[in-house]
């Protein structure tokens, strides 16, 4: 099969696109990813993908094209110029290249402008479009406290509902998703099938593995930004009473939040108790894994935040450790029916004190034990074959209903 992927973020940025595309190489199919230069990680594009270098290259049996796009640096101008110059950079690639395909793939995360391309391409050569919804559009924009009223929402509004509407076969990571872009958009639930995010399995041999070392670590990893309320973590440890048996908080991870959060940490005098490690590559996280007696998992309480089971979350279950989460919706229904951690609700950081304190008087067996539950329900959920038998079956289908729909 020919695959063509739309996706701003590839390699050598690390997202799961990555590992869906390899992995499609990997079966026999012919994959071309059509990118931006990878900037997600610093911000800034690297040195070695400047000066048209790196534009076409192959990785792991996936053929990448790489377009010209305006680095991400900082504020919202510049982000806002990164997005739209792939958008127009991406757009006129799709339209004017000789590239055939069987199927287009669009790995939609924020903004949903960036599925435009795949449009074009889709449109120009008559061929089936699956949009993987990640992140839901307009109501991402809630979380940067821009309200339904406003002329950029109502503007976003019209145009998610546009691109939502061109996809043939519409994939959400959550149930809540569906519901929203059913009731918002008017698309049909028979075209939104649900298909969580897997994780990669890079912690089986750490499964389980608890370090004996007289303290209690806290373990958040992932994006620090305003839908990840990490300050939330950060007031909670505040909260906690004098005398409890030590514990550490370690995030691991970087964003638009982290500089604000790190100053909260030090106005509170929680310097020695909360350690930010910044970002690592996807192959160091085993060590950061490794030392979690439990994850952190947290999200804003309105919107988006109510319906977004994030991708960590699936990691974190398989490193069979137990997850105490502040969050609502997506998140704490999947807590609860998988028996792996505790959950309260989300922007409630005394709620979110008072769970630590319990987490910390609970017994090692009892941690192995919500551990344990967290790995099996991954393994019979969230793994990259589950994931890949999914959506390849969603591929087929949608082929042979493209073609059923174009017979004469």
């Amino acid at each position: 099969m020919n695959i063509f992927i739309v996706s701003m973020c590839f390699y050598p940025d690390d997202f799961r696109i990555n590992d869906i595309a390899a992995q499609m190489a990997a079966d026999g199919n012919h994959v071309t990813v059509l990118t931006g230069l990878p900037d997600y990680a610093t911000s800034r594009i690297p040195r070695a993908f400047r000066f048209f270098r790196r534009r076409r290259e192959s990785w792991r049996g996936v053929n990448i094209i790489r377009v010209p796009i305006v680095a991400r640096r900082s504020g919202k101008i510049f982000r806002a110029l990164n997005y739209l110059s792939f958008v127009i950079s991406g757009g006129l690639y799709a339209r004017f290249c000789r590239r055939k395909a069987d199927i287009v793939f669009s790995y939609q995360t924020s903004p949903v402008l960036q599925s435009m391309p795949a449009i074009a391409f889709s449109r120009r050569r008559r061929i089936p479009l699956i949009i993987y919804c990640c992140d839901i559009w307009p109501e991402c924009l809630k979380v940067w406290n821009i309200r339904e009223d406003s002329a950029l929402f109502r503007w976003a509004d019209k145009r998610s509902r546009k691109i939502y509407r061109r996809a043939d076969l519409l994939p959400v990571t959550s149930e809540p998703f569906a519901e929203y872009l059913a009731e918002r958009h008017g698309i049909p639930r028979d075209r939104m099938p649900v298909l969580p995010q897997h994780a990669e399995d890079l912690y089986g041999e750490i499964a389980g593995v608890f370090e004996d070392n007289d303290c209690v670590d806290f373990v958040f990893a992932g994006n620090i930004g305003a839908a990840q309320c990490v300050d939330g973590i950060i007031r909670a440890a505040a909260l906690m009473p004098d005398g409890i048996k030590s514990f550490m908080i370690h995030i691991i991870g970087d964003g638009s939040e982290r500089s604000r959060c790190e100053q909260l940490a030090e106005e509170l005098g929680l310097s020695n108790q909360i350690i930010f490690h910044g970002k690592h590559p996807l192959d160091l996280m085993p060590f950061f894994y490794r030392i979690a007696d439990c994850f952190l998992l947290t999200l804003s309480g309105d919107g988006v935040g109510t319906m977004t089971l994030p991708a960590k979350a699936q990691s974190y279950m398989s490193a069979g450790k137990p997850i105490l989460a502040a969050a609502d919706g997506a998140s704490s229904a999947i807590i609860a029916e998988s028996k792996c951690g505790w959950c309260v609700p989300a922007n409630d950081p005394q709620k979110l004190a008072a769970a630590m304190e319990v987490v910390i008087n609970t017994s090692r067996e009892k941690l192995i034990q919500y551990g344990n539950n967290g790995r099996e329900y991954y393994e019979r959920k969230y793994t990259k074959e589950e994931f890949m038998d999914a959506l390849y079956l969603m591929i087929n289908d949608t082929i042979r209903w493209k073609e059923s729909k174009q017979s004469p």
